[in-house]
C-alpha cells in the first residue's frame, strides 16, 4: 500500500467556512479517480503544544489530507488520469500551500 500525506493551509483571506466547504467537494470529487484506493482530509481542530517530547512549530496547518493507493501501478495510473488533473486543479483554488510526504509503514502489512 502506497500512502501520501499532505499538510494544508488555507490562502490568506479565505473564511474557515469557504475552506470546509472546498474540503468536502474535494473530498466527494475523489470518488472518480482511477488508481485512488481512498482519499481522506481531516480538517485540523486545535494543535496542541503538550507533547511528551520537544516540540517544534511547523507553522498553521488547516487540513490533513491522505491518499492510499494499492500498489505502484495503481499509483501510476492516478497520476496519468486526466481526472487526477482536474482534482488538483480544484485544489488550486481551495489550498493556499501544502507539504507532501510519501510514507512507509515500521512495521505489519502495509496496510494501515
Amino acid at each position: 500500500m502506497i500512502r501520501m500525506l499532505y499538510l494544508l493551509v488555507k490562502p490568506e483571506g479565505m473564511s474557515d467556512a469557504t475552506f470546509r466547504a472546498e474540503c468536502r467537494r474535494h473530498y466527494d470529487m475523489s470518488h472518480a479517480i482511477p488508481g485512488l484506493h481512498k482519499y481522506e482530509v481531516r480538517l485540523v481542530a486545535e494543535q496542541p503544544t503538550d507533547t511528551h517530547v520537544p516540540f517544534f512549530d511547523i507553522g498553521h496547518v488547516d487540513a490533513v489530507g491522505e491518499c492510499w493507493f494499492e500498489n505502484e501501478a495503481a499509483y501510476a495510473a492516478y497520476l496519468a488520469s486526466d481526472i487526477r488533473k482536474a482534482w488538483f486543479e480544484h485544489g488550486k483554488t481551495f489550498i493556499g500551500r501544502l507539504k507532501p510526504f510519501r510514507t512507509e509503514t515500521v512495521g505489519g502489512d502495509g496496510a494501515g
